[in-house]
């Protein structure tokens, strides 16, 4: 019953923050002294060929500068459908735990991000909540964010956008979890299953994520292949 309920939930909050660019759905958790080397990615299938083929990769590093505050540093790479990669924008991001993991009934964090265009004066700030909870063997989290965008060559600049996303995943074993994922936003609307897992190594961790999503609009693609590998130690 309390799995209905949050899967409910997870809809009528997405309804509510219209409708979140497919990226990565964040835990709130945070690892004093943990360092984090990231790389993430999308690609898009699609019947159009002005979207098909386009692509998305994000190259970071992160460090756990504290208990409670973890910052990451990325460089972000695109593709247009019939483009080459190209660095686009740089991006500072920072993470911060705000309970105590297990204290409450779900666990709380909030997300800061601020992006910078390499060749336009535009910026991009996002900050939102991270919850997350469990339900027996299932793991629910949502990111709720708030975007804006600012400088001089931003369109609509000063407006904010709502951005959601959501993950639901079986806890089965460390090494693979089974799940699935929903992105919403004023240009996305993408829900599809995903696959989460850890290698351990002697002294670190590889934890590694594949998501399909398909398009839920027809200003999404049909189809988005989104992955992400860090290396922890």
């Amino acid at each position: 019953m309390r799995l209905r309920i949050f899967v409910l939930a997870l809809a009528m909050l997405a309804m509510h923050s219209a409708r979140a660019g497919i990226d990565k759905v964040y835990d709130p958790l945070v690892e004093l002294g943990e360092v984090e080397l990231e790389t993430r990615g999308l690609y898009a299938s699609d019947a159009d060929p002005w979207r098909d083929g386009a692509a998305k990769t994000k190259i970071g590093i992160g460090y756990g500068l504290t208990s409670r505050m973890f910052i990451e540093g990325y460089a972000e790479l695109e593709k247009p459908a019939m483009g080459d990669y190209e660095v686009e924008a740089y991006e500072l991001e920072a993470k911060f735990q705000l309970t105590e993991q297990g204290r409450y009934f779900a666990d709380f964090g909030l997300l800061t991000e601020l992006e910078k265009a390499r060749q336009a004066n535009e910026w991009e700030f996002k900050v939102g909540p991270l919850i997350q909870k469990p339900f027996g063997n299932w793991m629910g989290t949502v990111n709720l964010l708030g975007e804006t965008k600012f400088g001089a060559d931003a369109e609509h600049s000063g407006d904010w956008e709502f951005l959601g996303r959501a993950r639901l995943k079986y806890l089965s074993s460390p090494r693979f979890e089974p799940g699935f994922e929903y992105y919403t936003d004023d240009e996305t609307e993408a829900l599809g299953p995903a696959a989460y897992g850890r290698i351990r190594l002697s002294d670190s961790e590889i934890r590694w994520e594949f998501g399909w999503l398909f398009g839920l609009d027809s200003a999404t693609a049909d189809n988005t292949l989104r992955w992400q590998m860090e290396w922890e130690f």
